[in-house]
Formats: C-alpha cells, structure tokens, sequence
C-alpha cells in the first residue's frame, strides 16, 4: 500500500482536503456533530425508520417545525432546531426530501440531489460537522440498499468538497455494521484516488 493511503488510514476516515469522512458503524447520535441528517418526505413526518429514531430523541418539536415548512421540494433539504439533541452538543437537523410520503420510493437522481442539498444546508448554517445515514435505503420497492445509497452519495459528498470551499472539518457515514463501515472506507479510498487525486 502506498505511503499516502496508509497515512490516510491511519487518521480513521479519507481525507477530502481539510474535511475528514468517517464510515462509522455507531448510532448516529454518538459521534459529537453538530448536525445531523435525516431522510425526509414532503410532509416532514417522520414516522419510521431513522427519521423516527431522531423524533423520538430529539422530541416532537423537530417533527412541528419540519411539518411546519411542508410541502418541501423533493430532492431538497431545510434545517430545523436539534430538540432535545441539543443537550448533546447537536445545533440543528437537516431534513433531505428523499420521498413523497413516508415510506415511498424514491429514485437515484433524487438521492443525489438531496445529499447536496444537505450538505449546503450544513454549509449556510455555518456547522462544521455532520452525520449523514443512507438516504432511501430500506426494504420495499423503489428503495435502494444502503450500500447502493452510499456509493451515490459519497460521489456527490466529493463533488461538494471539490466545488466548494466547505467549512465542514467531519462528515461521518452512518453504517448498519463494522463490514459495511469497512466496505465504505475502501470505496472512499477509491473515490479519492478517482476524482481528488493525491493533492491535500
């Protein structure tokens, strides 16, 4: 392995210039950022999965505010207070219009605007770190697996980080386990040899 891919692995993530990308298979509300992500219809109900898990630690004031804004554009993201989250450090959530109503299907073009959309949301407000899960990943028809979801979004993760001067210094990937986590670490290895090259 070259000298330069083992420096970057030893820092725990890949490195994107000053931005640091961590596949990580913790909770997504175990890694200290200031905002989250959370995969989001055109109600702003979160009802399941993720979103769910987020209403139910962060209270029912992110759900009002999100519903608040509704109908979002999909393929959009618009932020809203963390909650309770704030007790832990986190300022906001960005909410990702991936789907028309809780549950539907989604489609590719739509993951990937929704990933940069997030990621300029997390820029405007000023936040310098953020924890990002597969955007329309679950069972039923027109979802796609987390893997799938996570190789779009890690090329639109690095188009972000090359067209923009971003103030994010952390993106973590919010993986299902360690497996994917590492699956995830080699692709962006890859993304980086592709698309960055070796310039820091």
């Amino acid at each position: 392995m070259p000298i330069q891919e083992e420096n970057l692995l030893q820092e725990r993530g890949v490195r994107f210039g000053h931005t640091l990308v961590i596949p990580s298979s913790g909770s997504i509300f175990e890694h200290g950022v200031e905002a989250i992500v959370s995969p989001a219809n055109r109600r702003g109900v979160m009802g399941v999965g993720t979103a769910g898990v987020i209403r139910v630690q962060g209270s029912a004031e992110v759900e009002r505010e999100a519903m608040a804004m509704a109908p979002l554009a999909m393929g959009s993201a618009v932020v809203t207070k963390a909650g309770k989250l704030a007790d832990h450090g986190t300022k906001a959530v960005v909410h990702a219009v991936i789907s028309d109503a809780l549950g539907a299907p989604t489609r590719e073009d739509i993951v990937r605007k929704a990933t940069t959309a997030a990621l300029q949301a997390v820029d405007r407000q000023r936040l310098r770190s953020v924890a990002m899960p597969p955007l329309g990943s679950g069972p039923g028809s027109g979802r796609f697996s987390s893997d799938t979801v996570f190789l779009m979004m890690i090329e639109e993760i690095v188009a972000h980080l090359r067209r923009f001067t971003s103030r994010l210094d952390r993106i973590v990937l919010v993986c299902r386990d360690d497996r994917e986590a590492r699956e995830l670490e080699r692709a962006l290895m890859e993304a980086r040899r592709m698309w960055w090259g070796l310039q820091v």
